[in-house]
């Protein structure tokens, strides 16, 4: 090896030494503490007490683990499938308009940027029975009126409305992008050979998306999954744990049971889980992608 490529190759490791001290204190170190931690019965007010995978084996044998899990895939079942495809539609009306394109872009963004503590407290005076916005549209409608978060029924339904708004913003704009990158000539070629709007949103503007939709899912999996703040405030996970979310069911036994192998245990499945939604993706999602 020559001088040169020496010198090259300290550089690059010197360049890259932060960014690697910093990932591995702050990510690879808390996830080899809190498997230690998994394997333990500890209240944090006592000495640690090795049990191995007891904690593991009381998490999958219970019953309010899975109600949790349950509620978690049918929050992301309600909430990817329209942040997505709602983020795309209005994308696609943003590209096309040329007046106002930034005010548009400012409007829709605003939720993304507005604390997910506030605007829960808002919707907790949407969706109050008596006198919340949301049933008076419902009956401007001629609509009968729900009882929203006191329902165990309804309540996860509130609060995917609410990771919907404000989460599509977010989507909207990094489609947008996208949509923005794709070659105007396959659009002239489209409209010289006589297709129609429909056919062109069909056969260039979806297929040549893809990327950028297949990205958007995968952050949108990852962050329905970790959903937490709404549930907090809104649901406290009831009523009846019918919004109790693993993330929500994970804070419970560790800070307020002192339960910490327990929740411990419950986030690394809830690790797993993400890596395994992510992976899936990866391994199936990406052979439909086609790259410009």
């Amino acid at each position: 090896m020559s001088r040169r490529s020496v010198i090259n190759n300290v550089q690059g490791w010197l360049f890259i030494t932060p960014a690697a001290v910093i990932f591995f204190l702050f990510i690879f170190a808390p996830m080899g503490v809190a498997f230690f931690v998994s394997l333990q019965r500890w209240n944090m007010m006592s000495s640690m007490q090795f049990v191995g995978f007891e904690n593991y084996v009381r998490m999958l044998t219970s019953e309010q683990f899975w109600n949790a899990f349950r509620v978690s895939i049918l929050y992301v079942i309600g909430t990817v499938p329209i942040t997505v495809g709602l983020g795309v539609v209005l994308a696609i009306m943003l590209n096309n308009i040329l007046h106002a394109v930034s005010v548009f872009r400012i409007l829709i963004y605003l939720p993304v940027i507005t604390s997910m503590a506030a605007a829960a407290i808002v919707f907790q005076y949407i969706f109050e029975p008596t006198f919340g916005l949301a049933n008076h549209i419902l009956q401007t409608l001629g609509l009968p009126r729900l009882m929203w978060l006191n329902d165990p029924n309804q309540a996860l339904i509130a609060v995917i409305i609410v990771g919907i708004w404000k989460r599509v913003g977010y989507n909207t704009i990094i489609l947008l992008a996208g949509l923005q990158a794709i070659p105007s000539f396959y659009y002239e070629a489209a409209t010289i050979d006589g297709a129609s709007n429909l056919q062109m949103v069909r056969r260039i503007t979806i297929p040549l998306l893809s990327a950028v939709t297949f990205f958007v899912t995968v952050m949108q999996i990852i962050a329905s999954m970790r959903v937490f703040t709404s549930i907090v405030i809104m649901t406290a996970g009831g009523p009846a744990r019918g919004t109790d979310v693993l993330p929500y069911f994970l804070y419970r036994n560790a800070f307020q049971y002192f339960r910490m192998g327990y929740a411990s245990a419950i986030a690394y499945f809830l690790f797993s889980v993400i890596f395994l939604f992510t992976l899936v993706q990866f391994t199936f999602g990406e052979k439909r992608v086609h790259y410009q």
